[in-house]
């Protein structure tokens, strides 16, 4: 009988906690709550300042203006043809996008796209 009473105990106290799981949504140890109210904020290194300079870069440059494809243009390593304003912000806009994905490099060696 003892044995009875203890299970069904145990029975209404997992009960009680799985109601408890589906009312609060587990989070990783370190994590906070979002609040509801307010928007999310997006990451403050997204590579977009350098990717919109970039695009505004390749729109005002000699191959562009022929009008070439943008895709030939982004492709070009020529200084002449696309300034070479635009082949550095090119390099930096693809080492800010391997830094998103590459974390510890980060902290290795400084933010460079912020």
């Amino acid at each position: 009988m003892g044995q009875g009473q203890g299970s069904s105990s145990g029975g209404a106290a997992e009960a009680g906690a799985g109601q408890q799981d589906k009312s609060d949504v587990w989070l990783p140890p370190g994590s906070f709550r979002v609040d509801p109210s307010k928007p999310h904020r997006k990451a403050s290194n997204s590579c977009d300042r350098i990717r919109e300079d970039m695009v505004k870069c390749y729109e005002n440059s000699k191959c562009y203006k022929a009008g070439a494809p943008f895709e030939e243009c982004l492709s070009s390593n020529d200084p002449e043809y696309v300034t070479s304003d635009c082949i550095w912000l090119r390099k930096g806009y693809a080492q800010c996008r391997r830094d998103l994905l590459n974390r510890n490099r980060i902290w290795q060696r400084g933010n460079r796209a912020a």
